[in-house]
Formats: structure tokens, sequence, C-alpha cells
């Protein structure tokens, strides 16, 4: 019989299955016995972007997402999310980058031989990309610039040319010396799993997105299109390490990380001991939302809007008529 404290946790509005929760828990499943339950007095709470389901809850919630998405702290008593922000004991910077663990796990190995790596590389670069709505158009224009000097393998939805999405990200972008790891919008902080996949496959991160992340990774490996002045020019240092081999094995046999050492902001106890600070509270002590007069107001006009919109309707109305009234 376990001997660890017993923690009753629901999850909602994370989707039906619920990845970005289920890559977080696993940091505390060696401190606690975590029962899931649906009952709404859980006595914790993980929820993230996808409803307003939380509001029905009454145990401490905690905030956490794989999107660009900011926290909403009088809803969340704790966050972990993408924005660079210090916010007392309440917030913890999570790029989902790390949550990935096998695949985040390879950038803190030793490098293989770089001749060995180019030569497993047939192809010029990949990209994987499945949806381009509502995300930054730099996404198709560096496919465009690049394509205009060498065919891109594109193995996802979009503008598939390869026969149809691939089946292994992984295996397929490791066929290629470069790799486009373009996010969905440029944000400080907002760092996800492309640039470790692209790194995975030992080929060389064609990167957009966190202004930032050459202050977690080596900027010696990889091209980062934020130190250049335009697109273009980026394209213009692929190609010239495209057409030079020894320029390529040199970065190749860089760290991923600065220095080759993993910053302590991205190790996995850093993050646990967060989630054990809130866990380890006396129950009433860890809530930290407002629950006083103006808190439970501004919860309750949430909770309005989600789940009873007629009644927005009939203020609406009431407002209305109520201005009518006075002008006559």
């Amino acid at each position: 019989m376990s001997n660890k404290p017993i923690k009753r946790i629901a999850i909602v509005d994370a989707g039906q299955i619920p990845d970005i929760v289920n890559a977080i828990l696993p940091f505390i499943e060696d401190r606690y016995e975590l029962q899931i339950t649906q009952d709404y007095d859980a006595d914790y709470v993980f929820h993230s972007c996808m409803g307003y389901d939380v509001l029905k809850y009454s145990g401490i919630r905690i905030f956490v997402t794989g999107e660009n998405v900011s926290p909403n702290f009088n809803i969340s008593d704790y966050a972990m999310a993408f924005d660079k922000m210090d916010f007392s004991d309440r917030y913890r910077w999570l790029p989902s980058a790390v949550l990935r663990r096998k695949t985040y796990s390879n950038l803190v190995k030793p490098r293989r031989p770089a001749d060995d790596v180019l030569a497993e590389k047939k192809g010029f670069c990949a990209y994987v990309m499945s949806n381009t709505k509502n995300s930054a158009t730099e996404r198709s224009r560096i496919f465009d610039l690049l394509s205009a000097y060498k065919p891109v393998a594109s193995g996802g939805k979009w503008r598939n040319n390869v026969g149809g999405p691939v089946a292994d990200k992984i295996k397929f972008q490791s066929k290629h010396k470069f790799v486009i790891a373009f996010e969905n919008s440029s944000t400080p902080g907002y760092l996800t799993e492309k640039f470790t996949e692209a790194a995975q496959s030992d080929a060389i991160p064609v990167y957009w997105g966190d202004p930032e992340i050459g202050k977690i990774f080596n900027p010696a490996s990889f091209v980062n299109c934020h130190e250049f002045e335009s697109l273009e020019a980026a394209v213009e240092r692929v190609k010239q390490i495209d057409a030079d081999d020894a320029l390529h094995k040199e970065m190749a046999s860089e760290p991923w990380f600065l220095d080759g050492k993993e910053p302590e902001c991205l190790r996995a106890e850093k993050f646990a001991n967060f989630l054990s600070k809130i866990l380890d509270q006396p129950h009433e002590k860890a809530f930290r939302r407002n629950r006083g007069r103006w808190g439970m107001k501004s919860e309750q006009r949430y909770y309005d809007m989600a789940f009873r919109p007629h009644l927005q309707i009939i203020n609406l109305i009431k407002m209305k008529l109520k201005a009518i009234r006075n002008k006559s």
C-alpha cells in the first residue's frame, strides 16, 4: 500500500484526451497518489483553455496550456504557461518543448558524430505542417522562399508533396539536412516541441517563434530567423550552410544547449517543485484567486457568459429600455 499523500484531482477544459495535463502529471506522480475524479468538490482542478467548466469546480485551480494563451488569474489560482512573467508563487513558465520527454531528452545527450549525421541526409529540407489557418504568414513564406532555392519536402496536410501525410515525423525529418520549425505565432516564451523535434531528427532547425530562444538553445546549432533582418536573409544563411559541408558539420557538432548544459529553468524538478508547493500547503491556505465579494462577482460574469448567454441578452434589452426612458 502506498504511503504517498493522496490528492483528488479533476481535469477539465483540456479536450477529450487531455494531453497537456497528462504530460504534466508525471512530474509529480512519484510524490503523490493522484486520484482522478469528476466530482465538483475535487481538491485540485487542472484545466486548460478549451472551455469554462472549471467555473463549476470549487477546488484549487491550476491552469496549464500547450497553446499561446495567457492565464486568467481571476479564475485560476495558479498557472503554467508560455508567458515570460513573474507573479509571486502563482506562476511558472512552462514551454511545452519540455513535455515531450523522449524528444526533449535527446537534447541532453552528446551529439552523434557529424560525419555520420551528414552521410544520412539525402534530402534538403523537410516541413511538417497541417494547418495555416489563423497562424502567422511567416509559416508559408519560409516554405516559398526555401522552395525557390530547392524543393522542400512537405510531409503534413498543408501543401503535401510526398504522397500524403507522413506516419513518422521524426523518421521523415531525419532524412533531411534542414527542418523548418516555425511556431504558430511569435511571442517571448512561446517555445513548443517544433524546435526539439527538429533537433531530435539531427537536422539543423530553421526556427521562428520565440524571439528569446537564443537564451535557451545554442545559437551556433541552428538558424534563428530572429537574428536576421528578414526571412530572405535567413534563407541566404541556409543556402550558405547547404553549400558548405564543413560548416554543416561544424553546426552539427555543437551542443543544443548553451555551454552544453541543460538550463536550470527547464529541469523537471523545477516544475515538480512548483506543483509540490501548491499541493503540500494546507488546502485552505493554497487558494490564491479572489474569493471575496468582487472576486465572486467577476467569476459570476464569466459563468453567465459561458452557461447563461440568455441573461446577457436580457440585460442588454434592459439597458436599451432604460436608455430610451431616460431620453423621453
